[in-house]
């Protein structure tokens, strides 16, 4: 499996034991991602196992399936040679949208997601009311998935948002402008990190520095069950973005990700996960 963490850290070497040791193939805790690399092009996302798109196949306008082109060019980026392509023609009042598979941590859990998009068209203005394709992170909220924080985009870049009233109070801040290395086109890593002792939901662009905001959900809110998904919000909404490789981190308590802490995060990942590795191993031997 391919770290999303490429880089030739002590970071990517113990990412890289995490998967080694827990063989991890998808999202899940305290570690796990999914690539799209086992994918055959032009397969819905529907096939992943536990990935869900709504609506389900077929659905005139929406279409969510593996490509391996930038705006019809071939161009691996990385070592990905996979992803997503989300293309939404539909600007009718409804809601398309695809998930992942359900997060479920033992404990209440700070978590970062880590992921790439590439708009392959101007998304809808801002002025059009509702019509903003966005990217949310779900909590269970009196039993049911809805969303709570994520990244928003319209004709001017992207932002980020907190959702009433799961996340708290309404709140959104720019993140990036459709220009170059951010433009349509072009290959963005975002990182969403929600610290629940500190109160906020933060991302950083391209491994820039954080950019916070205040979150307060309610008690009814799950704060061990979530997970990542993709909505097509309301009328007059189209889009067409490519995602790639989903990263998921997980834990009681997520330190910043920089020098030491990120060391000592993905020390205690890999220690989770031995744990869980070797929990498994004794009940198959049991």
């Amino acid at each position: 499996m391919r770290t999303s963490f490429r880089s030739g850290t002590g970071l990517g070497v113990l990412l890289c034991a995490l998967s080694q040791t827990a063989a991890f193939a998808e999202v899940g805790y305290p570690s796990g991602s999914q690539n799209f690399e086992s994918m055959a092009l032009g397969a819905d996302v529907a096939t992943l196992p536990g990935w869900v798109r709504v609506p389900p196949m077929p659905a005139a306008g929406f279409a969510v399936t593996a490509a391996n082109d930038v705006l019809g060019n071939v161009m691996p980026r990385d070592g990905s040679t996979k992803w997503l392509r989300v293309a939404d023609t539909d600007g009718s009042a409804a809601q398309n949208r695809f998930y992942t598979p359900g997060v479920v941590a033992p404990v209440d859990s700070d978590y970062m997601w880590t992921f790439y998009v590439n708009l392959e068209a101007v998304p809808p203005a801002p002025a059009d009311p509702g019509s903003k394709p966005r990217i949310t992170i779900q909590h269970r909220d009196a039993g049911n998935y809805a969303n709570a924080w994520g990244i928003e985009f319209t004709s001017e870049g992207a932002s980020l948002i907190v959702i009433p009233a799961t996340g708290g109070a309404t709140s959104s801040i720019s993140l990036y402008s459709l220009s170059s290395p951010t433009g349509v086109g072009d290959w963005v890593k975002l990182e969403l990190r929600v610290r629940f002792g500190a109160g906020t939901v933060s991302a950083s662009v391209n491994d820039g520095p954080e950019i916070s905001r205040p979150i307060s959900p309610p008690v009814s809110v799950d704060k061990k069950d979530f997970r990542w998904c993709y909505r097509g919000e309301n009328s007059g909404n189209i889009n067409r973005m490519l995602v790639d490789d989903i990263l998921v981190q997980a834990g009681p308590a997520l330190p910043a990700t920089s020098g030491r802490g990120v060391i000592a995060m993905a020390v205690a990942l890999v220690a989770a996960a031995t744990v869980l590795l070797v929990r498994r191993r004794r009940i198959v031997t049991a």
